[in-house]
């Protein structure tokens, strides 16, 4: 069993799994940028240089592409699309979810799906350190 922090500080709704899943996602972020930091104050934290940088956020300011280049694919944005006879703006991503029956189901379960989609956007968020584009 892995440790969930939520579990701890919300005994309540521990056997929720839904509920905790939607807090843990709703706070992640004030919890990794608290976390880095509490650990970058003692001596040989081990915290890597690419966890300071996204534990402290992206750039504000994101530039925005109409196509992007990643390991010789090249994608683009469907109005990209719209105007080319090669067209690459479908994407496919298989995840792991957390699936429910409803919204009382108290039961959920993990499993994968796919998802298929269009590129509407594409941005290219700036860690200082490193870019991450995201579709």
């Amino acid at each position: 069993a892995t440790y969930d922090p939520h579990q701890t500080a919300y005994p309540k709704f521990r056997k929720r799994t839904k509920w905790l899943q939607d807090k843990h996602n709703s706070t992640f972020i004030q919890w990794l940028r608290f976390k880095v930091q509490s650990e970058l104050e003692e001596d040989n934290h081990g915290v890597s240089e690419n966890l300071r940088w996204l534990a402290a956020g992206p750039n504000m300011a994101v530039p925005l592409y109409r196509s992007y280049l990643i390991k010789g694919i090249k994608f683009n944005i469907k109005a990209q699309d719209d105007v080319r006879t090669t067209q690459n703006s479908g994407v496919y991503l298989l995840a792991q979810t957390m699936q429910v029956a409803s919204a009382k189901d108290k039961n959920p379960i993990l499993s994968n799906m796919g998802f298929y989609g269009v590129i509407q956007e594409i941005w290219d968020l700036d860690y200082q350190k490193f870019t991450i584009p995201v579709f």
